[in-house]
């Protein structure tokens, strides 16, 4: 009974005060989209990037150590064997300069990396494997059939000498992370240790599962946390400050669940008093209004899941395509979603608590005549 009365009161077409009930509905709908929808796309992003560092630059596990090219692939070989194991392979980086011009160098990196079976890099053109020249990504074909680096060699009156050389490209991949793209040039690891008189490399692992961390022997092999230390502490203060705002945001919601439960109910004074007149006890009153105040911020937060679940279906389209590149899917947790509702479900009901206990004990004549304001 009360519940069918306090559904009338809030949204019914024949009460006066509807579109007072629908404008709050309205405004707290549209604050949960902005909640969730800033929620869903920051942990987006970070697990987008996550990924790509795992599968481009560290992997899950990398050795410490460095390698002969013979005793890593057997290490290699060895690990693949893991049913834990997705992917083991040989790498190793080596930072030189590319010459563009007479007066610009353009720092870049050489993975040396094993290749085969490794599905996140494609070739677009020519060969990748070839073991007398280098691939660049489709983002510097540009350069030419021709590139001249700069690096450092093992010499043999000291421990290492600048040399420039220019090799031929025979090959032009691409990856789904721009940044690695633009970066990156892949050789062979024999081609590499020729080139920089040292063959030692790392073995990089990729797991099956991410859980299978903790079975590694840490005096071996490093994860991808520790290898991008910085980078996660950096990530970490920017999951702090988006929490920061994610909480003003909040705040911004319980003001204006306060305010409005106090419009709401100021709304219905007189009905209020109408009610106490027809001899309705104050803490039916109470729980009636209460209810009210639950069922208008209840249609909020399904309007605002509704909004969120939309903005979902379309975001692939209206998303900028460098967005959409790095492959992320928008999802909400579900505990995090729940807590949010039954915050903002609470506190609509101790505002419009508040609101009662201050009416219910206005004189009632004040009301009728004279419409007494909260």
């Amino acid at each position: 009974m009360i519940g069918h009365i306090a559904w009338r009161y809030a949204f019914s077409k024949t009460n006066k005060n509807r579109g007072v009930s629908l404008r709050i509905a309205a405004g707290l709908a549209i604050a949960i989209l902005a909640i969730l929808v800033t929620l869903s796309i920051m942990q987006a992003l970070q697990g987008a990037q996550f990924d790509l560092i795992r599968r481009y630059e560290s992997y899950d596990l990398s050795t410490r150590k460095e390698y002969s090219l013979k005793e890593a692939r057997v290490l290699a070989q060895e690990l693949a064997t893991r049913p834990t194991v997705k992917r083991a392979f040989v790498y190793e980086d080596v930072n030189v300069l590319l010459q563009r011009s007479r007066n610009e160098s353009i720092p870049f990196r050489i993975r040396a990396i094993d290749l085969e079976g490794n599905t996140d890099i494609t070739t677009i053109s020519g060969d990748l494997h070839s073991h007398d020249g280098i691939a660049l990504s489709f983002m510097n074909r540009y350069y030419g059939d021709e590139v001249t680096l700069t690096f450092l060699r093992s010499g043999k009156q000291v421990t290492q000498v600048p040399k420039q050389q220019t090799f031929r490209v025979t090959g032009i991949f691409a990856t789904h992370w721009g940044e690695f793209d633009q970066s990156t040039i892949l050789a062979t690891p024999e081609f590499v240790s020729t080139l920089i008189g040292s063959e030692h490399v790392k073995v990089g692992v990729i797991l099956n599962d991410e859980k299978a961390l903790s079975s590694f022997d840490n005096e071996i092999f490093i994860t991808y946390k520790e290898a991008n230390q910085a980078l996660y502490q950096a990530m970490e203060l920017e999951q702090k400050m988006m929490g920061l705002l994610l909480f003003l945001l909040v705040l911004v919601i319980i003001l204006h669940l306060h305010t409005s439960s106090k419009r709401l109910v100021h709304a219905k004074q007189r009905e209020i008093a109408l009610l106490r007149t027809l001899g309705f006890e104050e803490r039916h009153i109470i729980i009636l209004f209460v209810t009210v105040g639950f069922i208008v911020a209840f249609i909020g937060s399904i309007g605002g899941l509704l909004l969120t679940f939309l903005f979902f279906l379309i975001f692939p389209i209206i998303a900028p395509p460098a967005l959409m590149s790095l492959g992320l899917t928008l999802t909400l947790r579900s505990g995090e979603v729940l807590l949010l509702l039954a915050l903002i479900l609470a506190l609509s009901s101790l505002g419009s608590y508040r609101g009662i206990k201050k009416v219910v004990h206005v004189d009632i004549t004040e009301i009728l005549g004279h419409d007494k304001l909260l």
